[in-house]
């Protein structure tokens, strides 16, 4: 990777090695199954496959890929677990647009499904760029809210993820869970107090349910 793989901080270099050593291990069972491994003791290698449900939706990042990072180890890190990304808007100008109104002179949008991570630059400088927040359960391409198209089921540290109704977020989090909204245009949303996690919920009932988990303040 040259110099450029020299300049990254020592988590972003780290997390570039686990992919390569995962890659390299990738490689040596496959010289195996080639090299004499019966059908049956291939059965038993790709029949369990890694979780791809390996990611918190983090206070600071998505498990390991914080807050902070240059876009490239994000994209790299997240595309190991889930595949290539459904959505990219390219660097675009930091206006309101789809993705709300994001801070900067520049933002970049990367989906995964519903998964979304934001990226913002101060000013012209591509070393500026940097993972700011992400959101979970609006699929933009589709325009539809309260979805996960690849199943991604992802949830936070203490266990709330899409779908889960307004009871399981206040067992999760308890006093500290604000529900507002608008009954006469049926918008409700949720916050947690000390905590920059926030959501969207389809009403304030103990059966209603989340439908979007971001970072606040992100894109508003």
């Amino acid at each position: 990777m040259g110099s450029s793989y020299a300049r990254l901080p020592t988590r972003v270099t780290a997390i570039m090695d686990r992919a390569i050593h995962k890659a390299a291990a990738g490689f040596l069972v496959l010289f195996f199954i080639a090299s004499g491994c019966s059908a049956a003791d291939t059965e038993i290698v790709t029949s369990s496959p890694a979780p791809l449900a390996s990611v918190l939706l983090g206070e600071d990042g998505l498990g390991d890929v914080l807050l902070g990072f240059p876009p490239a180890a994000v994209i790299a890190e997240i595309s190991a677990l889930f595949g290539e990304p459904d959505l990219d808007s390219e660097w675009i100008v930091s206006e309101p647009n789809l993705y709300g109104s994001c801070p900067g002179v520049k933002m970049r949008a990367i989906g995964w499904g519903s998964l979304v991570t934001i990226f913002v630059n101060d000013g012209t400088d591509p070393l500026g760029e940097r993972f700011y927040t992400y959101t979970y359960g609006y699929d933009y391409p589709e325009n539809e809210g309260g979805v996960d198209p690849r199943g991604l089921a992802l949830s936070t540290e203490a266990g709330l993820g899409l779908g889960e109704s307004v009871a399981d977020l206040e067992d999760a989090y308890g006093s500290n869970v604000v529900i507002s909204g608008d009954a006469a245009l049926d918008v409700w949303s949720f916050t947690i107090t000390g905590s920059p996690l926030q959501g969207l919920l389809t009403g304030p009932d103990p059966g209603d349910t989340v439908t979007l988990i971001e970072l606040s303040p992100g894109c508003g």
